[in-house]
């Protein structure tokens, strides 16, 4: 994270700290996988503790939520968690993500995202779709900070997606997560369809192969207010240094 102490104008450096804050507030940042290791998350979470900031949410795996915790419980911010269900292929059957989002609930997990079934969304069975989101959103939805629900929208036609998004606001869905990562990354086009078919209905989380300064502040002009990317930290960074340079804080 950029070294604040090298600005010379106090006042300048108080100010784009803040304004780091509060851009690093929209996006998510963490580490899940399941062949990420303790000393892995570990190593993320003290990453992210020496910035002196909080993201919108920290996003693990449901064994490390503990730790992490823990690891949090000194820190100058309250920081969310953030765990993924059925990633990435939504897959699971639909009582086993009850009862994972039943755990995650019970252990006070903050902030939550479901991966719709693949197979039912490419095979065109929306009632499916519809019927397994709606039982989701009636038993947690007012239990989470958010519940998003994941959809692939990278391997999905413009019909595909429009269609699942009916089901989706058939079903209640407040958040659509476009894309759960996975080598999957989410376009400004994907993005830009939903908003026009359905305009001011989701609340929609950008997600996968976000890695510049550009595409954060286009994803954020489009709306967008929860942006998950692995590199939020070094786009953080590169926010600091716009700043500074538009306040005269750095040449």
């Amino acid at each position: 994270m950029f070294d604040f102490s090298t600005v010379e104008n106090q006042e300048i450096a108080d100010k784009v700290f803040q304004e780091a804050k509060d851009f690093l507030s929209f996006c998510h940042f963490g580490l899940q996988g399941i062949a990420r290791t303790e000393e892995d998350v570990k190593q993320i979470v003290e990453k992210l503790k020496a910035t002196k900031m909080a993201p919108l949410a920290f996003d693990t795996e449901m064994q490390f939520v503990p730790m992490v915790r823990e690891m949090f419980e000194d820190y100058c911010c309250k920081v969310r968690l953030h765990c993924a269900v059925s990633y990435p292929m939504g897959r699971c059957l639909t009582a086993t993500k009850m009862s994972t989002l039943d755990q995650l609930r019970r252990i006070g997990v903050d902030d939550v995202c479901v991966c719709l079934d693949w197979q039912a969304i490419f095979s065109g069975r929306y009632g499916a779709v519809e019927k397994e989101a709606k039982q989701i959103v009636d038993e947690f939805q007012q239990d989470f900070y958010r519940l998003a629900l994941v959809i692939p929208a990278t391997l999905m036609s413009d019909t595909q997606i429009i269609q699942t998004c009916k089901a989706l606001d058939s079903a209640g869905v407040v958040s659509v997560k476009v894309n759960p990562g996975a080598k999957l990354g989410v376009s400004f086009e994907e993005v830009a369809l939903i908003k026009r078919m359905f305009p001011n209905r989701f609340d929609i989380h950008p997600s996968g192969n976000i890695r510049t300064l550009s595409d954060v502040l286009r994803y954020r002009e489009m709306g967008c207010n929860n942006i998950h990317t692995a590199a939020a930290l070094e786009i953080t960074d590169a926010y600091i240094v716009k700043k500074l340079k538009e306040y005269g804080g750095i040449q």
